[in-house]
């Protein structure tokens, strides 16, 4: 089913394919309650990203931007990459000035330069240019396919951020919570299901909050340094280093100092 609204989300506006996610939940939700399990059973729904909207009318196309392209191999979409052919460099596209127009809607990194949060830049697979490119808009070569929902825009865009529903004993109710990252999902079933988990790259106890018992505390290691007193016994130095700041201008009681200095 879920790879079933993937598909169809790309093929026609995504929104239409909420209502039929919606008809399963409220087909699972009234069995469960026909058998009396509905307050029995932890449920959580997932998505692993989410959906724009495309249009044709939307798409910065390359090579009106630095012309000929065919030395290349241009990888379209959301997420745009390219790569030289054969041994040839792509760095001298990052100096083309119609590629780094302010108004446009895409932003070519080298590799390396890529936002850190994207863990892009130590591997091999991944070309050496790659385009950021807005949501709702595409960066196509030679791309037919331009309507319909899409995937693979920055995942700090609202629209990239997948839905996360929970529902049981073990949940709080009516809570809402703010983004988090989905490698928390991992530990977060394991408390569900009161089993350790592996180690990952979550970290375990970041989703208490929505837990009724959360089954982890974690524990920090306890500070090694105690707070230290730095008492104040004196604005004046002990030392005037032969220095004597006062009566060096005489103000007149009435009127400000004001200084002319003539070159």
């Amino acid at each position: 089913t879920g790879e079933a609204n993937h598909e169809k989300g790309h093929l026609r506006w995504p929104i239409a394919r909420l209502q039929g996610v919606d008809r399963i939940v409220r087909q699972l939700m009234n069995g469960l309650k026909q058998i009396g399990l509905h307050r029995c059973v932890n449920i959580l729904i997932v998505a692993d990203h989410g959906m724009e909207e495309m249009s044709c009318n939307r798409k910065e196309i390359l090579q009106e931007l630095v012309g000929d392209t065919s030395s290349y191999f241009v990888i379209e979409g959301p997420f745009g990459r390219i790569r030289a052919r054969n041994n040839d460099t792509v760095s001298e596209l990052m100096h083309r000035d119609n590629l780094l127009l302010c108004y446009q809607k895409i932003r070519p990194y080298l590799k390396a330069h890529l936002p850190k949060r994207v863990h892009f830049a130590n591997s091999r697979r991944i070309e050496d240019v790659n385009v950021l490119v807005e949501p709702k808009w595409l960066n196509p070569g030679s791309l037919t396919f331009c309507s319909g929902g899409n995937h693979g825009y920055d995942n700090d865009a609202e629209s990239m951020h997948a839905m996360f529903v929970s529902y049981g004993p073990k949940f709080l109710n009516q809570t809402e919570i703010e983004p988090f990252s989905s490698i928390e999902l991992y530990n977060l079933m394991c408390d569900v299901l009161e089993i350790s988990p592996s180690d990952n790259n979550g970290t375990h106890g970041s989703m208490n909050h929505i837990l009724r018992k959360p089954h982890h505390i974690p524990t920090h290691p306890a500070e090694q340094s105690g707070l230290a007193e730095c008492p104040l016994e004196s604005l004046n130095p002990e030392d005037p280093l032969g220095c004597s700041c006062i009566d060096l201008v005489v103000r007149p009681k009435k009127f400000p100092i004001f200084c002319l200095i003539s070159i």
